[in-house]
Protein backbone atom coordinates (compact mmCIF):
# COMPACT_ATOMS: atom_id res chain seq x y z
CA UNK A 1 0.00 0.00 0.00
CA UNK A 2 1.51 2.93 -1.08
CA UNK A 3 0.19 6.81 -1.13
CA UNK A 4 -2.70 6.12 -2.94
CA UNK A 5 -4.34 5.63 0.40
CA UNK A 6 -3.55 9.54 1.31
CA UNK A 7 -6.47 9.62 -1.15
CA UNK A 8 -8.75 7.10 -0.49
CA UNK A 9 -12.73 9.10 0.11
CA UNK A 10 -12.42 8.49 4.15
CA UNK A 11 -9.28 10.18 4.65
CA UNK A 12 -10.46 12.92 2.20
CA UNK A 13 -13.15 12.86 4.56
CA UNK A 14 -10.42 12.93 7.40
CA UNK A 15 -8.94 15.85 6.11
CA UNK A 16 -12.44 18.15 5.47
CA UNK A 17 -12.87 17.02 9.66
CA UNK A 18 -9.61 18.60 10.25
CA UNK A 19 -10.74 21.96 8.71
CA UNK A 20 -14.01 21.91 10.21
CA UNK A 21 -12.14 21.92 13.81
CA UNK A 22 -9.97 24.84 12.63
CA UNK A 23 -12.84 26.47 11.62
CA UNK A 24 -14.63 25.81 14.85
CA UNK A 25 -11.62 26.78 17.33
CA UNK A 26 -11.55 29.89 15.14
CA UNK A 27 -15.40 30.88 15.33
CA UNK A 28 -15.73 29.65 19.06
CA UNK A 29 -17.14 32.66 20.25
CA UNK A 30 -19.44 32.41 17.58
CA UNK A 31 -22.07 29.71 18.72
CA UNK A 32 -23.72 29.75 15.06
CA UNK A 33 -20.76 29.18 13.35
CA UNK A 34 -19.10 26.97 15.69
CA UNK A 35 -21.76 24.73 16.63
CA UNK A 36 -22.25 23.86 12.81
CA UNK A 37 -18.56 23.08 12.29
CA UNK A 38 -17.92 20.57 15.26
CA UNK A 39 -21.39 19.04 14.41
CA UNK A 40 -20.30 18.19 11.15
CA UNK A 41 -17.30 16.90 11.99
CA UNK A 42 -18.99 14.52 14.40
CA UNK A 43 -20.98 13.97 11.54
CA UNK A 44 -18.37 13.06 9.12
CA UNK A 45 -16.36 10.58 12.08
CA UNK A 46 -19.51 8.25 11.12
CA UNK A 47 -19.62 8.93 7.52
CA UNK A 48 -15.48 8.14 6.90
CA UNK A 49 -15.79 4.62 8.93
CA UNK A 50 -19.15 3.49 6.57
CA UNK A 51 -17.00 4.76 3.59
CA UNK A 52 -14.00 2.79 4.38
CA UNK A 53 -16.08 -0.10 4.49
CA UNK A 54 -18.57 0.36 2.07
CA UNK A 55 -15.62 1.45 -0.09
CA UNK A 56 -13.43 -1.04 0.87
CA UNK A 57 -10.39 1.85 1.32
CA UNK A 58 -10.24 0.76 5.44
CA UNK A 59 -6.42 1.39 6.32
CA UNK A 60 -3.77 1.24 9.07
CA UNK A 61 -3.38 4.67 8.38
CA UNK A 62 -7.08 5.52 8.34
CA UNK A 63 -7.44 4.15 11.53
CA UNK A 64 -4.98 6.05 12.99
CA UNK A 65 -6.14 9.17 11.20
CA UNK A 66 -9.41 8.68 12.25
CA UNK A 67 -8.56 8.65 15.63
CA UNK A 68 -5.99 11.55 15.67
CA UNK A 69 -8.85 13.89 14.77
CA UNK A 70 -11.20 12.47 17.14
CA UNK A 71 -8.52 13.14 19.78
CA UNK A 72 -7.60 16.52 18.31
CA UNK A 73 -11.63 17.84 17.98
CA UNK A 74 -12.02 16.81 21.79
CA UNK A 75 -8.56 18.44 22.93
CA UNK A 76 -9.67 21.82 21.12
CA UNK A 77 -12.96 21.60 23.27
CA UNK A 78 -11.46 20.75 26.27
CA UNK A 79 -8.69 23.70 26.14
CA UNK A 80 -11.38 25.65 25.13
CA UNK A 81 -13.95 25.09 27.70
CA UNK A 82 -11.65 24.56 30.51
CA UNK A 83 -8.94 25.92 32.87
CA UNK A 84 -7.03 22.62 32.74
CA UNK A 85 -8.55 21.33 29.54
CA UNK A 86 -4.39 21.28 28.29
CA UNK A 87 -3.62 18.82 30.58
CA UNK A 88 -6.95 16.30 29.85
CA UNK A 89 -5.85 16.54 26.13
CA UNK A 90 -2.76 15.91 27.08
CA UNK A 91 -3.09 12.68 28.67
CA UNK A 92 -5.37 11.31 26.02
CA UNK A 93 -2.22 12.02 23.56
CA UNK A 94 -0.55 9.75 25.91
CA UNK A 95 -2.73 7.02 26.66
CA UNK A 96 -3.38 6.80 22.84
CA UNK A 97 0.59 7.17 22.30
CA UNK A 98 1.04 4.40 24.52
CA UNK A 99 -1.94 1.96 23.59
CA UNK A 100 -1.13 2.43 19.91
CA UNK A 101 2.47 2.12 20.07
CA UNK A 102 2.48 -1.24 22.31
CA UNK A 103 -0.44 -2.81 20.78
CA UNK A 104 -0.14 -1.49 17.15
CA UNK A 105 -2.41 -0.96 14.42
CA UNK A 106 -5.32 -2.99 15.78
CA UNK A 107 -4.90 -1.79 19.37
CA UNK A 108 -9.13 -1.06 19.42
CA UNK A 109 -9.58 -5.00 18.98
CA UNK A 110 -7.15 -5.70 21.51
CA UNK A 111 -7.53 -3.15 23.99
CA UNK A 112 -11.08 -5.51 25.52
CA UNK A 113 -8.74 -8.28 26.73
CA UNK A 114 -6.90 -5.83 28.56
CA UNK A 115 -6.77 -5.96 32.00
CA UNK A 116 -8.66 -2.63 32.40
CA UNK A 117 -11.92 -3.35 31.04
CA UNK A 118 -13.76 -6.72 30.48
CA UNK A 119 -14.95 -9.38 32.64
CA UNK A 120 -15.99 -8.11 36.54
CA UNK A 121 -12.91 -8.58 39.17
CA UNK A 122 -10.65 -6.50 36.32
CA UNK A 123 -8.61 -3.56 38.17
CA UNK A 124 -10.85 -0.77 36.44
CA UNK A 125 -13.92 -2.50 37.93
CA UNK A 126 -12.48 -3.01 41.00
CA UNK A 127 -11.67 0.60 41.23
CA UNK A 128 -14.83 2.09 39.74
CA UNK A 129 -16.32 0.05 42.70
CA UNK A 130 -14.18 1.51 45.25
CA UNK A 131 -14.92 4.72 44.19
CA UNK A 132 -18.79 3.69 44.23
CA UNK A 133 -19.08 2.00 47.81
Amino acid sequence: MGLEVLVYVPNIIGYIRVLLLLSATWFFDNPLLFIPCYVSSVILDGVDGYAARKLKQVSEFGAWFDVVIDILGRGILWSILFRWGYFIAALEWCVFVCTHNSLGADWKNKFGSSPWCGASGTIFNSLLKRMTM
